[in-house]
């Protein structure tokens, strides 16, 4: 960026491109006095976020990266946030009075109006977050972005007559012209610069004031929770962040922001929240705390303190040692900027490509953006109870999955399947023969545990395991284990890149394989690693299947139209309608264990936490009784050491009483009979 573009603030010398931020080091900058003295300024701030089922299509970034789009696993955990979560978290911050910075995705207001009026009813900021967090504007040329600015302004004041004063952007994308571009549209605040601990003045090209109000990446229950940390830990680090924060606010820049972002699909888990409560109870307890809005302190910042920061000259350090110019500057090349000629190049071809780039105006609409399930938050809901009033229903699902030796050229698996060492050609041993040791070992281990427990068994089983092991599969139903289908194999995924037919034929040939082994038709299904095409359900309901457990977005039973989704595709005459059972997806023995490496404790932690947690709600909670589905495998919850630790979390869970357990089908039947 040019210089000149950088408003009232001229960039120090050496300062690095793009200059919109004058270094000031917080050693020798102007004191910050916030109202009464307060030493920290502490504003909350949760996502409240939709990501689209089908995004359009982004030439620099991939949305969901697990799957060809859509990613059902990755959606409804998302959803879960809006369903459930987000109710939850709300509850708590009202109990600390805490007036909210919402970092909102617009189209929200449309899909969940309920959600948006809570928002406002509390009194919360609303901050932009974008329309969707599916759709970025790092790929989109300045007169889309300013036409952005322009949507956001007019969707939130239709919405809620708030002006619009500051934005997060969407999944944290920006362009070059950002902050010119929102100046111009009048906002006052950028929440995307992480690089300090107190309000910066940000440079624009036309010298409207724009501030930075320090967001946080550190104190954000996403990657706290995805980097393998646990709620006490997060709960910890608030702490110490505000004693830190508090402590320095004596010194001679006064004083400081601290921010904690939270998402509901993540904070509102019932595992989390009581963490959530134990963090606000200490940082509301302290009087120099000033909590507060976003948009409070970048307007307190430009009224008190904007003009003293651009003012300001910090002293030179004494007897600075000189650095000789290196053969690069003194070619003319920054060595900050080596190879500008090919990142020119590559701007013009960001520029082709942005040509084609679907971004549009958002379609505001009320509701899901599929056809699959009605939007219903958690406080309108009809009260749903399980058989004899039980708060609470727990089941299991055991997943049975078989990898190939030498999977099919055109088969499509995860890029970071579980298990094993690093991904390794084919043959792959380690992820081979550890699958093996469940099929061999640990199925029994978690069948005996289950029975233990009285836990109800559902296992689903793919089409290669009922082939190979028809012994395994027979046992299984002999046991009174429920089968449920989950496709071919983990290394041949039904996703988008199918076809109709061929996805119809894997169905098929999954279920037929069930039936060969077992002499029995399932009519539940799994599928493989979660993964689906849009059309899934809709041939899944075709085929005779009734119960899905695919979408982890709620703590309750959700019914599910398919009929009218595919052109010519109907649920045949006598079937029942399709019922999601949401698994508890935070649980899930792979996503905790392997991919968000929580310890063995934590993992008993979440278990019975959130066990724990609903059955309360399911007691007390006007929307009623709560299911806890556990998703297992023999390869990993089978293996000794961590068997021990689930057989004692059951002990706790099975010690809180009145709890209804029974087969995935079980379930979906009785939710079936009620959700009509």
């Amino acid at each position: 960026m040019d210089n000149t573009a950088s408003g009232l603030i001229a960039p120090l010398p050496g300062s690095l491109a793009p200059h919109r931020v004058r270094y000031l080091p917080i050693t020798d900058r102007p004191r910050i006095r916030w109202p009464n003295d307060a030493r920290v300024a502490l504003w909350i701030a949760p996502n409240v976020e939709h990501y689209e089922f089908l995004p359009p299509r982004d030439p620099q970034r991939n949305t969901w990266t697990r799957s060809p789009h859509p990613d059902v696993q990755g959606y409804s955990y998302r959803d879960y946030g809006n369903r459930v979560g987000f109710w939850r978290m709300a509850e708590v911050l009202d109990r600390f009075g805490v007036v909210a910075t919402a970092s909102t995705n617009l189209a929200v207001f449309d899909h969940y109006p309920e959600v948006g009026a809570a928002m406002v009813e509390r009194g919360w900021e609303i901050m932009s977050h974008g329309i969707y967090n599916t759709r970025y504007i790092s790929a989109i040329d300045e007169t889309a972005e300013r036409a952005f600015y322009i949507e956001c302004i007019e969707a939130l004041r239709s919405h809620t007559g708030q002006q619009l004063r500051g934005m997060l952007g969407p999944a944290v994308s920006n362009t070059a012209a950002t902050p010119d571009l929102m100046a111009e549209a009048g906002l006052i605040y950028h929440a995307d610069w992480f690089h300090d601990d107190q309000p910066v003045p940000l440079a624009t090209r036309s010298g409207q004031r724009l501030v930075s109000v320090p967001y946080s990446m550190e104190l954000n229950d996403v990657p706290v929770f995805t980097q393998h940390f646990d709620t006490d830990e997060f709960v910890a680090m608030a702490k110490a962040q505000l004693d830190v924060l508090r402590r320095e606010a004596d010194d001679g820049a006064g004083g400081r922001v601290m921010c904690v972002a939270l998402h509901p699909y993540l904070m509102g888990m019932p595992h989390r929240v009581d963490g959530l409560a134990a963090m606000l109870d200490y940082l509301m307890s302290h009087d120099d705390v000033w909590q507060t809005t976003a948009s409070q302190i970048a307007q307190h910042f430009i009224d008190h303190h904007y003009d003293h920061f651009v003012a300001h000259e910090p002293e030179p350090p004494a007897d600075r040692p000189k650095v000789a110019a290196t053969a690069a500057s003194s070619a003319g090349t920054t060595a900050a900027n080596p190879g500008s000629a090919s990142h020119a190049a590559g701007s013009a071809a960001t520029e082709d490509w942005a040509q084609g780039y679907e971004f549009g105006p958002a379609q505001h609409q009320h509701g899901m953006d599929h056809p699959y399930y009605d939007w219903s938050p958690l406080p309108s809901r009809p009260r749903f109870e399980w058989p004899d009033r039980s708060p609470l229903a727990v089941g299991a699902v055991i997943v049975l999955e078989h990898v190939e030796w030498e999977p099919p050229p055109d088969a499509y698996s995860l890029r970071r399947r579980s298990g094993g060492l690093a991904r390794l050609p084919a043959p792959d041993y380690p992820q081979l023969t550890i699958r093996e040791y469940g099929h061999r070992v640990g199925i029994f281990r978690l069948l005996d545990l289950l029975d233990r427990h009285g836990i109800a068994a559902t296992v689903a089983v793919d089409a290669l395991t009922a082939e190979h092991y028809g012994w395994l599969v027979s046992h299984l139903a002999e046991r009174g284990c429920e089968i449920a289908g989950r496709g071919i194999a983990a290394t041949r995924l039904i996703t988008s890149k199918n076809t109709e037919e061929e996805e119809r034929d894997a169905i098929a040939r999954s279920l037929d394989a069930i039936g060969s082994a077992t002499g029995i038709r399932s009519t539940t299904w799994f599928s493989a690693e979660g993964v689906e095409s849009f059309r899934t359900p809709a041939l899944l309901a075709e085929a005779g299947v009734d119960t899905l457990l695919d979408w982890p977005n709620d703590e309750q039973p959700v019914l599910m139209t398919t009929d009218g989704v595919l052109a010519g595709v109907h649920r045949p005459e006598g079937t029942a309608p399709m019922v999601s059972l949401p698994l508890f997806l935070e649980a899930d023995d792979e996503f905790a264990l392997w991919h968000r490496r929580v310890s063995l404790d934590g993992w008993g932690e979440i278990l019975t936490g959130a066990a724990t947690r609903m059955h309360r709600d399911g007691a007390d909670h006007p929307a009623g009784s709560r299911l806890l589905m556990l998703t297992l495998r023999p390869w990993l919850a089978g293996q000794p050491f961590r068997a021990q630790v689930l057989d004692d979390a059951l002990a706790q869970v099975s010690a809180l009483g009145s709890l209804h357990t029974a087969t995935a089908s079980e379930l979906a039947s009785h939710a079936r009979s009620t959700l009509r």
